[in-house]
């Protein structure tokens, strides 16, 4: 098995398995999260003649699933075993996608996740629905996430293409809170949230690491009858929820992020940024984009 990111498997996010169980309910309807950038991923895609890619933070397999769909050769790697097992819940609901490889796969050490890389490289590798933030800087200096990085590169033949997005952190970094304009999320949009908050962790009043805490309103659903049920107040009603784990995100700035794909892809390596998956920009020039979404291609 691959190395952890982490001293131990109980430190990462989402190791407790509770949110495995419940990422349907915050994803919401899956045709209206991927209607949002399923199009422009597939040009990116197509436009390249990609054949193989490799989905490094796969979670409950939706974006996986539906690159599938279109006819790619999908390879889905997590480093979480309770998502993979939904994924790979999936994968039996589809006799048709018996050949879909899902595996374990840790980013500092993706070369040996429990799949089989294609020997000349991948097409396209993404890490996309907010994943890369989660990774903390063990060594200091950005230097684990420069790792990871590396490793994605090694993993593309050449002409290959990463995209990977992360949060549009730079408002709450500037002036330490969240801006009221965003846009709607383009990845998470259920409803179900509530009781949403944050924690700005400082460092020599530096904003280090973003905290989110919510609950999750599971009315009408399978849940809605567990052990693990509390019975919160949302607005004037009483409803069945579960406590999210507290996630820890670890914020990156556009510049900031788009020098550690330069510093590893190279200066002059063809890169560009996508507010929210928007080729053109974004919908409303008044409100910022939630996400940025970086492609840049191995040369």
């Amino acid at each position: 098995m691959p190395v952890l990111n982490f001293e131990k498997k109980e430190e990462r996010p989402y190791s407790d398995g509770k949110e495995a169980k419940i990422w349907h309910l915050y994803v919401g309807d899956v045709e209206t999260r991927l209607s949002n950038y399923k199009e422009t991923l597939v040009k990116i895609l197509r436009d390249r003649g990609t054949r193989t890619v490799c989905d490094a933070a796969c979670g409950i397999g939706i974006d996986s699933l539906m690159l599938l769909d279109e006819g790619y050769e999908v390879v889905s790697c997590d480093a979480d075993e309770a998502f993979l097992q939904r994924t790979r819940e999936m994968r039996r609901e589809r006799p048709d996608l018996a050949h879909w490889q899902i595996g374990f796969g840790d980013w500092l050490d993706l070369k040996s996740a429990e799949v089989k890389h294609p020997a000349e490289g991948y097409d396209a590798i993404i890490c996309i629905g907010n994943s890369f933030v989660t990774l903390p800087d063990f060594e200091g200096e950005n230097r684990t996430h420069l790792r990871a990085l590396q490793n994605f590169r090694d993993l593309l033949k050449v002409g290959g293409v990463l995209i990977i997005d992360h949060r549009n952190f730079e408002y709450t970094l500037a002036h330490k809170k969240f801006a009221s304009n965003t846009q709607e999320c383009i990845y998470y949009n259920s409803g179900r949230a509530f009781n949403v908050r944050t924690d700005l962790i400082e460092e020599e009043g530096k904003v280090t690491k973003v905290i989110f805490k919510s609950d999750m309103d599971v009315s009408g659903s399978e849940l809605a009858n567990g052990p693990d049920i509390k019975w919160k107040r949302r607005d004037e009603t009483l409803v069945p929820a579960l406590e999210m784990s507290d996630i820890p995100f670890y914020p990156h700035t556009l510049e900031g992020f788009t020098a550690l794909l330069k510093t590893v892809f190279g200066k002059k390596a063809d890169h560009r940024v996508l507010p929210d998956f928007k080729e053109n920009g974004s919908d409303n020039s008044e409100s910022e984009p939630m996400f940025w979404v970086h492609v840049i291609v191995k040369s």
